[in-house]
């Protein structure tokens, strides 16, 4: 996986402006991040999440993105381009993971939502014990991320709604313990992280 600076920042930059104006928004916590290889973990209520979560921070951030969008010419050459790693989410299969382990092999940071899915109500889902497996395998830490009014500006189902004001709030980076052997213990760490996201203001 590799992205192109320029498109990336450009990409980014245009993000970032759109936030600002249209949702009034906020970072807090993004100057304690640390270096090196990073999970990005945040709730996940809105379209608006994964730009959200990476373009007020100054480094490239990765993203799972479903495989059918890589479908259009255009498509297939830009998503790639900034960051963007295509998955199939009913058989993920083993390219996508070479492709995210790539991204910690080269001190990259990711984006992965533990819930998976958006929420349909605004409550927080339970997780998914896939960002465990991710996390324990690759051993890097994890980022809880509070992403707050994404929702109200851009529900599941519903239309876009601009002034309404969106915040990230970066946590504590977490990091598996112990020697994982199963999915539960995967499992377990993956709602520790969800409960760390729903402890954060």
């Amino acid at each position: 996986m590799k992205v192109c600076p320029f498109w990336f920042h450009l990409v980014r930059f245009f993000s970032l402006t759109f936030f600002k104006f249209f949702h009034s928004f906020r970072t807090s916590g993004a100057d304690s991040l640390p270096p090196g290889p990073l999970i990005l973990a945040p709730n996940h209520a809105s379209y608006l999440d994964p730009p959200a979560t990476g373009c007020g921070l100054f480094r490239v951030t990765y993203y799972l993105a479903r495989h059918t969008l890589f479908k259009p010419p255009i498509a297939s050459w830009l998503l790639p381009s900034i960051g963007s790693i295509p998955v199939n989410q009913n058989s993920p299969g083993p390219s996508s993971l070479k492709n995210i382990f790539e991204v910690f092999k080269n001190k990259g940071t990711l984006v992965l939502f533990p819930e998976g899915q958006r929420t349909f109500d605004g409550n927080l889902r339970k997780a998914e014990p896939g960002i465990g497996m991710i996390a324990a395998r690759a051993n890097v830490p994890v980022v809880p991320v509070h992403i707050i009014g994404s929702r109200e500006a851009m529900p599941r189902n519903g239309s876009w709604h601009p002034f309404r004001p969106i915040r990230v709030v970066y946590g504590q980076p977490m990091r598996f313990s112990g020697d994982p052997k199963s999915r539960q213990d995967f499992q377990k760490f993956a709602d520790e992280i969800m409960s760390a996201i729903s402890k954060l203001p």
